[in-house]
């Protein structure tokens, strides 16, 4: 559980990651008795360590770019957390990429204001 709340938090601090998100099927979870962390998945590989899969929606962004400065944001946490020698593979899914007009109509961010044809 350690594990998945260290990458968890890892991965919502990245610019770009707006949330976490379980999935369609809200399969990617990790529970602990009552506590249940939605957006990660933590489960056992060989040799003693975990595979971390992480369900987010993000902003419109390079994907590839987003997902490795998740993957190495884990990576520092997990080290820093003192459980990078437990850190096996690192899944990134992104499950919806919302665009700067979604986020706007949500209230999220401030759009900037239309140039008026006259001053352009």
């Amino acid at each position: 559980m350690r594990l998945a709340r260290l990458a968890l938090d890892a991965a919502l601090d990245v610019d770009g990651v707006l949330a976490a998100d379980a999935g369609p099927r809200g399969l990617v979870v990790t529970r602990d008795g009552t506590a249940l962390l939605r957006g990660v998945l933590v489960a056992a590989e060989a040799g003693r360590r975990y595979s971390v899969d992480l369900g987010l929606r993000v902003r419109l962004v390079p994907l590839p770019a987003l997902a490795e400065a998740v993957r190495a944001r884990v990576a520092r946490n997990a080290r820093l957390g003192g459980v990078g020698d437990l850190l096996g593979a690192v899944t990134v899914t992104v499950q919806d990429v919302v665009d700067d007009d979604e986020l706007a109509a949500a209230g999220l961010v401030a759009m900037p204001a239309p140039v008026s044809p006259e001053v352009a």
